[in-house]
């Protein structure tokens, strides 16, 4: 799968992220970082479909310097397994995006957490996807051969329609 999502333009890329990551994330919603992590993936594709937000923007969701909040602190009080491949794969994809977001600024120096994201990280994201949902197999083929289309929309609201005629 990882030849497959290189192929993809940049914007696809973190398009097939966060949209798989929109087709997880409800099994967090009794988590006490769920309104933080809700909010991560909303900057994500507002960077995304307006390029509105910085690298440094997605970057203090993921880390505010704090010892108790931003995602990558938060996700270590997670303690059930299934839970935890979430947060692995949400956090995947945010830390995709704020890397592609730096890329995009032309940001020559990097967060330390960021400096090694890149294409690979796909497969980290889907071996974590696999494992939440048998289902999870066929739903990452069938997204991503809707991204090659050239005319595919890179909105949410569009993508998340994507999902719901899957089902």
């Amino acid at each position: 799968m990882l030849e497959k999502f290189v192929k993809l333009e940049a914007d696809k890329q973190v398009a097939f992220l966060l949209g798989l990551s929109e087709t997880i994330v409800d099994l967090l919603n009794t988590s006490p970082a769920y309104k933080d992590i809700s909010k991560a993936l909303e900057v994500c594709w507002g960077w995304l479909e307006n390029k509105e937000y910085s690298g440094d923007d997605i970057y203090f969701l993921l880390d505010d310097g704090t010892e108790f909040t931003g995602l990558f602190m938060q996700m270590q009080d997670e303690d059930n397994a299934l839970k935890g491949l979430v947060w692995g794969c949400i956090v995947d994809a945010i830390s995709f995006t704020n890397w592609r977001a730096y890329q995009f600024d032309n940001e020559e120096y990097l967060p330390a957490p960021i400096e090694n994201v890149d294409e690979s990280i796909s497969q980290q994201f889907l071996d974590g996807f696999y494992e939440i949902k048998t289902i999870n197999i066929r739903v990452v083929q069938e997204f991503i051969n809707y991204l090659k289309d050239s005319n595919t929309s890179l909105k949410k609201d569009d993508i998340l329609k994507f999902f719901e005629k899957q089902q």
